[in-house]
């Protein structure tokens, strides 16, 4: 076991920032005696007891409020608490996935876990993702990207509705479904329109709706081995989305892992998220998410952070191939210590 001089980074300025504390309290009890930090909302970085952390109560609702005063205002002032540790990265969302902590870490040669700076900021862009998936031959669904202050935008985004019948709405970069539209009816989409344009963030992807199952499967790194484990896969109530009420608050969905597969589908499942972790250039861990029909698994996206609450898709897969939560992340930190030959 190898989990010390750990610094775990949780929180962050994004809209997931509850999953991520929600993450951090289940990954800190298997690091020995961590730095732990928290970046709140206004990007200043607060050192917080493991106590803390874990005293807090309902992460994925209520806010973590640090006791503490702010160590640093930025990352710049961070530099010399992270340079001889390996940073867990228990961010998600903006800027804890588009790349911009892990080009930060690697401008200063600070081990960090998980992939790349290029590698993240590709998958979190949910265009770029496809368009690199489209010169790579994997089946995708049909795509507009949408930004609601346009005019113009919004009108053909209209058109494509008309021509598709059903279609998916959701920012081009961001998850945990937040801001997630399934639109079936001109109304429906009406309405979705009008309370994007609300929101701050409009810069959003329209996809034609695949009817199929739902299925997302992790790729774990070994020594001398990239390993997709067992599928998993959302069960949804008539009427409902995976949203983030859905995916963490258990309202409407259902998760299955392992996901009842013949050994076929199982197996283009599998191939399917070792071929998009191997094109998108990602490190430790990745998880990929797709629609499973009758002509095979079709590409959705990939996360280079995938969610380690919990209730999150990785650990159940983890669980369900019989390989310890311990072994997964002593591998991941060795990973993140390697790019820097510190091991």
């Amino acid at each position: 076991m190898m989990a010390k001089n750990v610094a775990l980074v949780f929180g962050g300025t994004s809209n997931e920032r509850l999953v991520s504390v929600a993450s951090a309290q289940n990954v800190v009890r298997y690091f020995q005696d961590p730095d732990v930090y928290f970046v709140g909302p206004q990007g200043y970085w607060f050192q917080v007891t493991i106590d803390e952390l874990l005293g807090h109560k309902n992460p994925f609702v209520q806010e973590f409020q640090p006791k503490m005063e702010p160590v640093s205002k930025d990352m710049d002032g961070m530099v010399a608490r992270l340079k001889h540790k390996v940073c867990f990265i228990a961010l998600h969302g903006t800027a804890g996935e588009d790349g911009t902590y892990q080009k930060f870490f690697e401008t200063h040669q600070i081990a960090y876990t998980g992939s790349s700076s290029e590698s993240s900021r590709t998958c979190f862009d949910k265009m770029k993702a496809k368009s690199v998936a489209r010169a790579n031959d994997m089946t995708l669904a049909a795509e507009l990207r949408v930004h609601f202050g346009s005019a113009d935008s919004v009108t053909q985004l209209k058109s494509f509705f008309v021509d598709k019948k059903k279609i998916v709405l959701k920012p081009n970069a961001n998850g945990s479904s937040y801001g997630l539209y399934i639109v079936s009816s001109m109304s429906e989409l009406e309405f979705a329109i009008s309370e994007i344009r609300k929101a701050s963030d409009q810069d959003y992807i329209a996809e034609e709706f695949i009817s199929g199952r739902e299925i997302t499967v992790g790729v774990m790194e070994r020594p001398n081995q990239t390993l997709a484990l067992a599928p998993s896969e959302v069960l949804l109530e008539a009427g409902a989305n995976f949203d983030y009420q859905g995916k963490y608050l258990g309202r409407g969905s259902k998760e299955v892992t392992p996901a009842d597969l013949n050994p076929v589908q199982k197996k283009a499942c599998q191939d399917l998220a070792l071929r998009a972790h191997k094109i998108f250039g990602c490190l430790g861990y990745s998880r990929t998410d797709m629609i499973l029909t009758n002509a095979g698994p079709i590409f959705i996206e990939t996360n280079t952070l995938p969610g380690m609450t919990k209730a999150s898709f990785y650990p159940q897969q983890l669980e369900a191939e019989k390989i310890s939560f311990q072994e997964f992340l002593d591998l991941l930190l060795m990973s993140g210590l390697s790019r820097y030959q510190k091991v």
